[in-house]
C-alpha cells in the first residue's frame, strides 16, 4: 500500500504535533512496509515575506496568483525554508528523509492557469512519480514541496491539494509518463491532515464516510459549499481513477493518522460505502 500525507493549516507550522505526525508516518512504513510520502504546503509564510518585501500578493478564488516576483519567494519558502526544515525534523527524529520538489525529476509538470497576467501559477498537467519511487526504494521518507516546472521551463507554484491528488492518481495507476515498465504500489491512500476536522453535516457533526454516489447530493443539497464542495468534488475525481480511499481530516494528537487512515475519525471519501472495511459510524 502507498500512504501519502498532505499536511495543511496550522499544523503544518507547530513542531509538537509535526514531529508526532512524522513519526506516524514512519511507522507505516516500518511496521507495514507501506510505501510513505509526506507533502507540504506554505502560503501563509510566503504571503507573510511578500508583505514584509512590499510585494502585494493577490488571489482569485482562494487561488494566488503568483507573479514572477512573488514566484522567487514561492521557490525560497516552500522549497528551501519550509521543505529543508521538516527533513532537519525529520532526521532528528532518526528518520532518513530526503527533501524533494515538484521540478526534481520533472515531478510535477504544471500549465499556467493565468498565462495572460504573467503570472506562474499552474495546475497539474504531467506527474512523473519515479523519482518517489527511487527515493523510497532506496529508504528515504520523501518529503515533498509543490513547485513545479512549467511547459516553458520556468518555475510554477501548484497548489498542494492538487498536486497531492495527482500524484495519488498517478501512483494508483502505476505509471510514469515514458516509463518501460510499470510499478503497481498496490491500493494508495491520501490523507489530508490539518485543523480541519472532515467534512460536516447540516448539524455541524463530521461526516465519517462519503461514496461517490453521496457527493452531488451532498452538495446540491447544501450541506457542503464553498471550497469544501470543491474539494470534496475533486476528492471524488481521484478516487473514481483509482484512489482507494481520500481522507480528510484533523491531527493533534499521537496515533490520530493512524484512526484518520482505518476511518475512526475525519471523512473518508470511498467508492462506495462500507466497501474497504466496516462502517464505523455515519456521524461523529
Amino acid at each position: 500500500m502507498a500512504i501519502i500525507v498532505k499536511a495543511g493549516g496550522t499544523i503544518a507550522a507547530e513542531r509538537e504535533i509535526m514531529e508526532s505526525l512524522v513519526r506516524e508516518i514512519w511507522a507505516c512504513r516500518t511496521r507495514e512496509n507501506e510505501q510513505v510520502l509526506l507533502i507540504h504546503g506554505g502560503g501563509k509564510a510566503v504571503t507573510e515575506l511578500a508583505g514584509k518585501l512590499g510585494i502585494v500578493s493577490t488571489f482569485r478564488d482562494g487561488v494566488r496568483l503568483t507573479g514572477s516576483d512573488e514566484m522567487a519567494l514561492v521557490d525560497m519558502v516552500l522549497a528551501g525554508l519550509n521543505n529543508t526544515e521538516l527533513v532537519r525534523l525529520a532526521q532528528r527524529l532518526g528518520i532518513p528523509a530526503l527533501g524533494l520538489t515538484g521540478a526534481d525529476g520533472a515531478l510535477l509538470t504544471g500549465r499556467i492557469l493565468y498565462p495572460e497576467e504573467g503570472g506562474r501559477t499552474a495546475e497539474v498537467a504531467e506527474v512523473n512519480p519515479a523519482v518517489i519511487r527511487v527515493a523510497q526504494a532506496a529508504g528515504f521518507l520523501p518529503i515533498l514541496a509543490t513547485v513545479g516546472i512549467g511547459r516553458d521551463g520556468g518555475a510554477v507554484n501548484i497548489n498542494a491539494d492538487e498536486a497531492a491528488q495527482a500524484i495519488a492518481q498517478a501512483l494508483a495507476r502505476g505509471t510514469s509518463p515514458g516509463a518501460a515498465t510499470s510499478a503497481d504500489p498496490g491500493p494508495v491512500r491520501l490523507c489530508y491532515v490539518s485543523d480541519t476536522a472532515g467534512v460536516l453535516d447540516a448539524a455541524g457533526s463530521v461526516i465519517r464516510e462519503i461514496s461517490l454516489e453521496e457527493v452531488e447530493s451532498l452538495i446540491a443539497r447544501g450541506v457542503v459549499q464553498g471550497g469544501m464542495a470543491a474539494k470534496l468534488r475533486s476528492c471524488a475525481a481521484a478516487v473514481q481513477a483509482g484512489v482507494e480511499r481520500i481522507v480528510i481530516g484533523g491531527y493533534r494528537n499521537p496515533g490520530d493518522l493512524e484512526d484518520l487512515l482505518r476511518g475512526a475519525l475525519g471523512t473518508s471519501v470511498v467508492r462506495i460505502t462500507g466497501e474497504h472495511g466496516a462502517r464505523q459510524g455515519a456521524r461523529e
